[in-house]
C-alpha cells in the first residue's frame, strides 16, 4: 500500500475540492446543475481515483489510477475554462486554472516516479 496523505500533490487535491465547491456557488442557478454538477463529479473523482489506486500493490496498477485521476483533473480544468469563457469566473478562476496546472505537473511527476521506481 502506498502512503499518500503527506504528499504535496494529495494535499493540493484536497484543497482543490473545497475550492471547486466554492466556485460552484458562484455559478448562476441554471448552471449549478449542469456545469456545476460536472465540476463536482470530476473534482471528487480526482481524489477518489488517487486514493483507490494507493491501495494497489503493483506500480502499474497504481499508475492506471493516477492516469484516471489526471484525466479527471484535466476535466476540472476544462470546466473552469468554459466558466471563464462564459463570464462566470473572473481572474480568480484563472488563478484556479493555474493551480490545477500545478497539481497536474505534480501528479504527472508522481505517476512517473511510481512507474520508474516501483517504490512502495
Amino acid at each position: 500500500m502506498w502512503k499518500i496523505d503527506n504528499l504535496e500533490v494529495y494535499k493540493r487535491m484536497k484543497k482543490l475540492v473545497k475550492d471547486v465547491y466554492g466556485f460552484i456557488e458562484k455559478l448562476p442557478s441554471e448552471e449549478k446543475f449542469a456545469l456545476g454538477d460536472q465540476m463536482r463529479r470530476a473534482v471528487v473523482s480526482v481524489r477518489l481515483n488517487f486514493r483507490e489506486g494507493s491501495g494497489k500493490r503493483m506500480s502499474k496498477e497504481f499508475a492506471c489510477y493516477l492516469d484516471k485521476s489526471l484525466g479527471s483533473l484535466r476535466e476540472v480544468c476544462e470546466c473552469f475554462e468554459v466558466g471563464i469563457d462564459l463570464g462566470y469566473f473572473d481572474d480568480e478562476g484563472k488563478g484556479e486554472v493555474s493551480e490545477i496546472k500545478r497539481i497536474e505537473r505534480l501528479l504527472v511527476g508522481y505517476r512517473d516516479f511510481v512507474l520508474d521506481r516501483g517504490v512502495k
